[in-house]
């Protein structure tokens, strides 16, 4: 990643600009740096805990991931950020949601192909190119994204064998705020089709984020800690869980776990 001075600060009016006339009342809080822009999401009292509040910051310093795995963060060069949701169904459907939202703001804003690795990795290439946590507490929903955006990861080598920039693979430094715009308007449109049109609507939302894994008839292994479970990915129950055909040929419901696809 080049230095700090070399790149430029995200410039969150142009993002709040963007956002207008968007079914979501969007309100932005930028930070230069933050520790966990989850973490500062989740210690805001109820009252400030408002719907469509977005915390934003240009380097995260002590991000999470999924599974208790630490986010690594490169400043000026990721997009990151939580938003504050107050979900009147299960978050299952926000993990469905959110994922599917970033593979549609990436395709369109870079053209690249990508695809959601079960439940909510972002890949390009088999490549990991965002990470999404989502936490509740009480009514309230954070879905913390980080997509890597811009500079390189050729010099951490052990990092480029599983995860990639944008730039990396477009060939080309791509603009923060367009991805972010393009990412909570499509978020914003999912999010409000599950309130409005109940099941129907998260059902067109389980079923778009189905038909762009790349996990479903592959041979997979779940890694849940202390145990692994292995077997072929037949398919996605009607609540998201992963429907894994165990070689004995049971079938079991896997609702969480880090997924590896064999080659």
């Amino acid at each position: 990643m080049p230095p700090d001075d070399e790149t430029t600060a995200l410039d969150s009016d142009l993002i709040a600009h963007a956002l207008g006339g968007s079914p979501l009342p969007f309100r932005l809080l930028y930070f230069p740096a933050l520790d966990s822009t989850n973490t500062y999401a989740m210690r805001l009292p109820p009252d400030e805990a408002l719907e469509g509040l977005v915390i934003i910051t240009d380097h995260q310093t002590a991000g999470r991931g999924r599974v208790g795995r630490a986010w690594e963060g490169f400043a000026r060069q990721q997009l990151t950020f939580s938003l504050i949701l107050r979900p009147p169904f299960a978050a299952n459907w926000l993990m469905m949601a959110s994922a599917l939202a970033v593979h549609k703001a990436i395709t369109g804003v870079t053209g690249l192909a990508a695809a959601i690795k079960w439940p909510n990795d972002v890949l390009i290439g088999g490549k990991k190119v965002c990470g999404i946590l989502i936490e509740t507490s009480g009514a309230i929903a954070v879905i913390g994204i980080g997509v890597n955006v811009n500079g390189s990861l050729a010099h951490v080598p052990e990092l480029a064998a599983r995860a990639t920039t944008l730039e990396d693979e477009a060939g080309r430094p791509l603009s923060r705020e367009a991805l972010a715009a393009a990412l909570l308007l499509a978020l914003a449109e999912h999010y409000d089709a599950m309130r409005s049109h109940g099941d129907a609507g998260r059902e067109a939302v389980r079923l778009a984020w189905r038909d762009r894994l790349n996990t479903l008839g592959a041979d997979v292994c779940i890694d849940q800690g202390q145990t692994q479970v292995t077997g072929w990915a037949e398919d996605v129950a009607e609540d998201g869980e992963l429907i894994v055909r165990r070689d004995d040929g049971e079938r079991v419901l896997i609702s969480w776990g880090d997924v590896s696809i064999s080659d």
